[in-house]
């Protein structure tokens, strides 16, 4: 009875399964609450009525155009780099604005309408126009190599003693130069540029952080009546092997019998 009894003296504590069940649902249900947040304000913002407005857009015109040439990136198999050639042979092609005879940015005018749900509010930002400036370029260096290693015999005057070794060395096999343009970009004119945002009223965050506080809650106490269900269940499971043990035979002990035709013990 007392190995029966340490047996099953680690029952789960009520208190403990409780507290583990509600932060289980508590955190399924904090998600859930969040998902269904969001999804609440998307209906709401689509319940609202389709607003529109047309506004006057203006932008610079650009074209693309070679600015400058840079030498071709190449492969040279020694040091020094006497072979490399720097002749600049590669264009290099960036976006200009356009300008007019009189050296002013050409611009293009054109509407496009804006619709959403909700109101429709217009705000204006400065951008900016920036023309390109070639400045020659610069160049960077790699090294193409590989690591080889081999096995030699060293003898160890601590150990006195001969003993196998790595060694590895390092093998250039030649260098890759690269060459990059170098661009400045100087602010020649500035517009105005709307941006059109649509008031709806309606919080995705609010709505995500109270579903998500709601959802933590039901979940908490949803979690924590599992809980105490499972422990419920589980003390009964074995509450009743306890029994089924208690309630089974004991072995008896079994006596060997007599062989026929075997000398019978006497009794002194």
């Amino acid at each position: 009875m007392q190995i029966k009894s340490n047996l099953y003296s680690d029952k789960p504590k009520l208190g403990d399964s409780i507290l583990k069940g509600a932060t289980i649902g508590a955190g399924v249900g904090g998600a859930t609450g969040i998902i269904l947040g969001a999804i609440e304000a998307n209906k709401k913002v689509k319940a609202l009525p389709v607003e529109s407005v047309t506004l006057n857009i203006k932008e610079p015109v650009y074209e693309t155009k070679e600015i400058g040439k840079i030498p071709k990136n190449q492969y040279v198999p020694s040091w020094p780099l006497n072979s490399v050639n720097t002749t600049p042979t590669e264009p290099v092609y960036e976006k200009v604005p356009l300008k007019d005879k009189n050296g002013n940015v050409i611009y293009k005018e054109y509407q496009q309408t804006f619709q959403g749900h909700g109101k429709p509010l217009v705000n204006y930002e400065t951008k900016e126009v920036k023309e390109p400036t070639f400045n020659g370029y610069s160049q960077s260096i790699w090294e193409d190599s590989d690591t080889d290693c081999y096995t030699t015999e060293e003898y160890d005057y601590y150990d006195e003693e001969y003993k196998t070794v790595e060694r590895c060395y390092e093998d250039i096999d030649g260098y890759w130069v690269r060459f990059y343009p170098k661009i400045d970009y100087k602010v020649i004119d500035t517009y105005q540029k709307p941006v059109v945002k649509f008031e709806t009223g309606v919080s995705y965050a609010q709505h995500m952080i109270l579903g998500g506080l709601m959802g933590a809650a039901v979940g908490g106490v949803i979690g924590g009546v599992l809980g105490a269900v499972v422990n419920k269940l589980s003390q009964l499971e074995k509450q009743k092997k306890e029994n089924s043990m208690e309630g089974s035979p004991t072995p008896q002990e079994e006596v060997p019998t007599p062989k026929e035709g075997a000398p019978t013990p006497e009794k002194n």
